[in-house]
């Protein structure tokens, strides 16, 4: 049995007090007095006919008061477990059985012991009983009846709106975005309710109410909403998607239906028919839920029109990428939304929207919304079994997509040229050696294990990115922070040195992390390594490490150049180099400080930077620690 089939059951509980409460009412009057005599006398009378000698030998007293009791409470606690759990087809056969079976067992007891045990109250009950039953049965089955519909006309709902249940006026709105005419008209009888280029004068004689009319130019059509009568109508464009916008009007229904009465004889079960109402609630709901979930985690973000065009769901990537709720977004045209995110002129949205619904052919468009790049494919569907039409459209975040392509792109670039000029020296270099191998001086040598060396840097510095962008927490483990900044410290001493430039490394606290020592290491080598680069000869570098609150904090300082403001929002983009260090002939591929954002923002840390051309710039990375309450 179903979890829900007790809702329709009348429990014993209820029935058994409803019928004693009848049964101590009765008591008040004669009625089982009067009953109780006609019984006896009837059985007398019976018994005198059918055994003469035998009655005039029969002596009657009157069983004790309890054995009357005892006997209609024995029926009452039968009827009122038997009634609610048997079918409602064989509810007044137990009744009927019941109350002839306490008849016999008096007439038993009369006849054998000539003992006369009242019986009106074991008769009345299952008696009273048929039509408390019936009733409490009725009742609790229209109360689940009630709530299984209140479930079914609650639950969310993605049928789509049928366009005859629009206003004319809606109707127009909706028109005029999704095929932009040129004119129309909308009149109210003889009132214009809006026009553009039309006059009641041009509405031909010769229309049909629900009908489209096509002339020439102008398609017109007479709707009724109730008392009123209403006629629209609107220019077509001259072109060759007129025949195709026709062709969608014809088959656009917008004359009201009258409501379909359903005169169908019950004629089953009321049990089973709860239960198959039951049943069919329970997967309508299902169903529902499963198309709506489905649209709701999506990866795409997803539309449903109306034949108008008109929005009717949107999945919640939709609220989130164009940032409107819901509740605006329904009953809105599409066109107008994409046009209010993402203008454009050639081809405009209502015209890609509206051959979508005329010529029922597929549309992929790109759209720009806040910054992300999108790609949106319009579908028509069709409703089976209806001739409602509409359009889904699937709109996909494409921005990651379009960013490997940039990357991809500038990858090329910067190997075809950044790695291949120092490479077509050293070849040319290579050949002048080969002409005059008698003749080579140590100035060559050196001048080719540069370019080698700036060759394998450059090469390097791509490989060292690509593993960045390849990091995942699988490769963490705890390190320690100051440590870290040591071994960078020492790594890039040689070639401050050089420069006699001086690192001033403070910090004395251990600060442990998760995470990648080797990337990390080799992030703080970026810093300093820069540093070093744009830092004058004798200066000092100074190198912080320290705890901010849950954030284990390094900040490397230099007394450089400084960097110009316009510069610092695209400090950390790929292949981006200083103008500084170009008119400086500091040679780079612009992938350091791009390689040291990727590696903290892995780590789910942060990086900024101050500067001030001519005093110095300021990097400070910011990571959290393994254990912040430590």
């Amino acid at each position: 049995m179903s979890r829900d089939l007790p809702i329709i059951r009348t429990t014993p509980w209820n029935l058994g007090l409803i019928l004693l409460a009848i049964l101590l009412l009765i008591q008040l009057s004669v009625l089982p007095k009067i009953l109780d005599q006609g019984l006896l006398e009837t059985a007398l009378s019976s018994s005198q006919l059918a055994f003469p000698e035998q009655s005039k030998a029969l002596f009657i007293r009157e069983a004790p008061a309890w054995a009357g009791a005892l006997l209609s409470l024995i029926v009452l606690v039968l009827v009122s477990i038997l009634l609610p759990r048997i079918r409602p087809s064989r509810t007044l056969l137990t009744c009927i059985a019941i109350a002839g079976s306490a008849t016999a067992i008096c007439m038993v007891v009369l006849f054998g012991a000539g003992v006369w045990i009242p019986v009106a109250n074991a008769i009345l009950i299952p008696l009273i009983a048929f039509p408390v039953s019936s009733g409490l049965r009725l009742a609790t089955a229209n109360r689940f009846l009630n709530q299984q519909l209140d479930r079914l006309v609650t639950s969310p709902r993605v049928n789509l709106q049928a366009p005859s249940r629009n206003h004319p006026a809606q109707l127009l709105n909706y028109l005029r975005v999704l095929f932009q005419p040129e004119g129309w008209l909308l009149t109210d009888g003889q009132d214009i309710l809006s026009a553009r280029d039309l006059t009641v004068a041009d509405i031909p004689d010769s229309l049909t109410t629900g009908q489209w009319l096509h002339q020439p130019r102008v398609s017109w059509i007479r709707l009724d909403r109730g008392d009123t009568r209403y006629t629209l109508g609107f220019t077509m464009p001259n072109d060759l998607g007129r025949e195709a916008i026709q062709r969608y009007l014809r088959r656009l229904r917008l004359e009201e239906s009258p409501p379909i009465a359903d005169h169908s004889e019950i004629r089953e079960n009321i049990s089973a028919r709860i239960e198959r109402l039951r049943t069919a609630t329970e997967r309508m709901n299902r169903m529902q839920q499963f198309i709506r979930r489905s649209f709701e985690h999506m990866p795409d973000g997803i539309i449903v029109t109306d034949e108008l065009g008109v929005i009717r769901f949107a999945n919640g990537h939709i609220e989130e990428w164009f940032g409107d709720p819901m509740p605006s977004l329904d009953g809105m045209p599409l066109a107008r939304l994409l046009e209010g995110h993402d203008p454009r002129e050639i081809p405009p949205w209502h015209e890609t929207i509206s051959e979508t619904l005329t010529m029922q052919q597929s549309r992929t468009v790109d759209l720009h919304i806040h910054d992300k790049d999108f790609l949106i494919h319009f579908a028509p569907f069709a409703l089976p079994d209806t001739n409602q039409h509409g359009i889904i459209a699937n709109i996909s975040d494409i921005s990651e997509l379009r960013e490997q392509q940039r990357q991809h792109r500038e990858a090329i670039d910067f190997i075809s040229h950044d790695v291949r000029s120092p490479l077509v020296s050293q070849l040319a270099l290579i050949e002048q050696l080969k002409r005059d191998p008698s003749n080579i001086e140590p100035a060559q040598l050196e001048q080719l294990g540069k370019l080698a060396r700036r060759s394998y840097n450059l090469a390097e510095e791509f490989v060292q990115l690509a593993r960045a962008e390849q990091l995942t927490e699988t490769r963490f483990y705890e390190c320690e922070f100051l440590a870290i900044a040591e071994n960078a410290r020492d790594s890039v001493s040689e070639q401050a040195a050089e420069k006699h430039i001086e690192f001033s490394l403070q910090g004395t606290e251990d600060l442990w992390l998760r995470g990648n020592a080797e990337l990390l290491e080799r992030a703080v080598i970026n810093l300093m390594t820069n540093a070093v680069q744009y830092s004058p000869p004798g200066s000092t570098i100074n190198v912080q490490v320290f705890r901010a609150g849950h954030q284990a904090c390094l900040t490397v300082t230099d007394e450089g150049t400084g960097i110009d403001q316009q510069e610092l929002p695209y400090l950390f983009d790929r292949f981006m180099r200083q103008k500084s260090s170009e008119l400086a002939g500091i040679h780079g591929a612009g992938l350091g400080l791009s390689f040291v954002k990727t590696v903290v923002e892995k780590h789910r840390g942060e990086i900024s930077v101050a500067s001030t051309p001519g005093e110095g710039t300021s990097f400070t990375l910011k990571l959290p620690m393994a254990d912040p309450l430590a």
